[in-house]
C-alpha cells in the first residue's frame, strides 16, 4: 500500500514535471516570436533611420541651395542700393546743373530788364 502511495505521489510529480517542462516550452515558443517580432521591429526602424538620414541630407542640400539664393539676393539688394545712391547723385547733378542753367539764363534776362529800365529812366 505504501509502494502504491509512492508511486502515486511519483506519478503526481512526474505529472507535475511534464506540465512544467510544457509551461517551458510554451514560454520559450513565446520567447522566440517575441524575439522574431523584435528583429522585424528592428528592421522596420533601420529602414525609418534610413529614410530619415536620407531625408536629412535632402534638407541639408535645399538648405545650402537656399542659402546660396539669399547670399544672391543679399548680394542684387547691396547693388541696388549702391546703384540706386549713384544714380541718385548724378541725377541730382543734372538737376542742380539745370537750375543753375536756367538761373543764369533769368539773371540775365533780368539784368538786360535792368539795363534797358535804368537806360529808359536816364532819359
Amino acid at each position: 500500500m505504501r509502494i502504491l502511495s509512492e508511486l502515486k505521489h511519483v506519478r503526481n510529480d512526474i505529472n507535475d514535471l511534464k506540465q512544467g517542462q510544457e509551461n517551458l516550452e510554451t514560454g520559450q515558443k513565446r520567447l522566440e516570436e517575441g524575439q522574431q517580432n523584435l528583429e522585424s521591429g528592428q528592421k522596420v526602424l533601420e529602414v525609418s533611420l534610413q529614410n530619415l538620414e536620407s531625408g536629412q541630407k535632402r534638407l541639408e542640400a535645399h538648405q545650402q541651395t537656399l542659402e546660396a539664393g539669399l547670399d544672391r539676393v543679399e548680394n542684387g539688394i547691396q547693388n541696388l542700393q549702391e546703384n540706386l545712391v549713384d544714380s541718385l547723385g548724378l541725377y541730382t547733378e543734372k538737376i542742380v546743373q539745370h537750375v543753375d542753367n536756367k538761373t543764369e539764363v533769368l539773371n540775365k534776362r533780368v539784368f538786360k530788364v535792368e539795363s534797358e529800365i535804368e537806360r529808359l529812366s536816364r532819359q
